[in-house]
């Protein structure tokens, strides 16, 4: 509901659901914040309104939109345009009660696919908005806009910088196998490496080429390894710099292997 249309008390009904009470769930918003990389964001209630020590940046918010498009169920629910809940106890008078997407960027916008709008007299009219075209999704936020009009059509105009400025480079798909690694007394001898997540590195249009990865595995595996086990590293290059780096992880169990195969092994090596 509250992704459709603010919603203070479903807010709180959901923190205490989830958490057990408004206040812990907070202390939880604050820690996934952190893993986040949102720096400079403090939570205090769960419906964003006005109190002391509570404040985001348009960069945290930027951040916090791009994990919540990772999940196919948020991002369905994004792009609900209108819906019916019904409210009440089931054992009384139930309401079936419409609800319409605050968000007309959804309807605006070619290729539109969120996120949320917000306001409060404080912080004037917000909007996380986004929009994918071919491999590119992008996200603009804008805060403090004086009327609802003039925050729909900012966000549009970063998309629109945005999408005639830079490209997407994609360098992996999600659990992509990016190379084998040898394991030592392993009942296989080999692992696979791959990515746990897509890799994809914004550039600026026609510099695509100036993108490049190297695979580096780890040299000494011995068994037993787990899955998801980092074995190795996904390394980005811009004009043979590097710039960034990601973990490589094990594909599946490898178990250590029993006597008899490693005197099997063993043998092979002497013929």
């Amino acid at each position: 509901m509250g992704l459709l249309q603010a919603s203070n008390d479903a807010c709180v009904a959901m923190a205490e659901y989830v958490g057990g009470t408004e206040e812990i769930f907070v202390e939880n918003m604050n820690k996934r914040a952190k893993e986040l990389g949102m720096k400079d964001t403090n939570f205090v209630n769960t419906n964003g309104l006005p109190v002391a020590n509570h404040y985001t940046s348009a960069y945290d918010i930027g951040l916090m939109s791009k994990e919540l498009l990772k999940y196919p169920q948020t991002k369905e629910w994004f792009n609900t345009w209108q819906t019916k809940i019904t409210v009440g106890l089931a054992d009384k008078k139930q309401t079936e009660l419409g609800l319409t997407n605050t968000n007309r960027l959804i309807k605006q916008y070619p290729g539109a696919n969120g996120i949320k709008t917000g306001f409060t007299q404080e912080a004037g009219y917000c909007l996380s908005g986004s929009a994918t075209k071919g491999e590119l999704t992008l996200i603009s936020v804008v805060m403090g806009c004086t009327t609802s009009k003039i925050r729909f059509a900012e966000a549009s105009r970063l998309l629109d910088y945005g999408f005639a400025t830079y490209d997407s480079a994609k360098l992996a798909e999600k659990n992509e196998v990016m190379g084998s690694a040898p394991v030592q007394k392993g009942s296989t001898e080999v692992v696979n490496a791959i990515c746990p997540e897509m890799v994809s590195f914004l550039v600026k249009k026609g510099q695509k080429e100036g993108i490049t990865t190297e695979v580096k595995l780890n040299k000494s595996i011995t068994a037993p390894v787990k899955k998801g086990d980092e074995i190795g590293t996904l390394l980005v290059y811009k004009d043979k710099k590097q710039i960034k780096s990601y973990p490589l992880l094990a594909e599946e169990d490898v178990e250590r292997a029993g006597f008899l195969e490693m005197y099997i092994r063993m043998l092979k090596t002497i013929q």
